[in-house]
């Protein structure tokens, strides 16, 4: 699952890589986003090209601190989940809070824009008792947490 989909090239890199383990009919993503507005144009060229390849696919446009507590109890667990939708401290507390409820005891949670505010403030409260949290410091991109349930 990804929240903040933009474009679709993250989405398209990510199911690209799950098929390195599964095959496309195994592959199951959903994705959140703005999808740009009411028209309907931007969600439609994320789908056209995410379904190049070939894995079940669900768009969900709308404010995720909206639409995802309306669905996350009608989705799946999920094995992935990126977070980089809004980056203010009320939207990613909102997508953490929700997406928490879609983790199994091997789900990885990723933050992206860990040095924002917003992502920040909600990563570094994040319970260490129950959660392993891994900061990723890359020299090309932002940095990114990493956040699994300790079991």
């Amino acid at each position: 699952m990804e929240i903040g989909v933009a474009d679709g090239e993250n989405a398209r890199n990510m199911i690209r890589a799950a098929f390195r383990n599964f095959s496309p009919e195994e592959v199951e993503y959903f994705g959140f986003d703005l999808f740009g507005g009411n028209d309907g144009s931007w969600i439609e060229q994320v789908r056209q090209k995410l379904e190049e390849n070939g894995c079940k696919l669900k768009l969900f446009s709308g404010d995720s601190v909206k639409t995802l507590p309306e669905l996350v109890k009608t989705l799946p667990k999920m094995d992935l989940i990126f977070i980089d939708g809004g980056h203010s401290y009320a939207t990613v507390k909102s997508d953490w809070e929700n997406s928490r409820n879609l983790m199994h005891d091997e789900t990885a949670v990723f933050f992206h824009n860990y040095d924002f505010s917003g992502p920040k403030s909600v990563v570094d409260y994040i319970n260490r008792e129950q959660y392993a949290v891994e900061i990723i410091h890359t020299p090309s991109d932002c940095d990114a947490a990493l956040v699994k349930k300790k079991v």
